[in-house]
């Protein structure tokens, strides 16, 4: 299976997801903008994991937006 990753980007509650192209062009922009990256997942091994270990997916889904410094 190819891996395909995507890149998380987190401002006050909102994520952007984006692929790599995305994130390449826009990384700098979208970071003097206030956004920070959080999270760069492979997204099959992502959704597996919700699916198979997640009893509340919507919990797993908004910690993709805490932003640790």
């Amino acid at each position: 299976m190819e891996q395909t990753f995507v890149f998380i980007y987190a401002k006050g509650h909102e994520i952007k997801v984006l692929n790599i192209e995305e994130s390449k062009r826009l990384d700098t922009e979208l970071k003097s903008d206030g956004w920070k990256h959080t999270n760069t997942l492979d997204a099959c091994t992502f959704i597996q994991y919700l699916h198979n270990n997640c009893d509340n997916i919507r919990k797993e889904i908004k910690n993709l937006s805490k932003c640790e410094s």
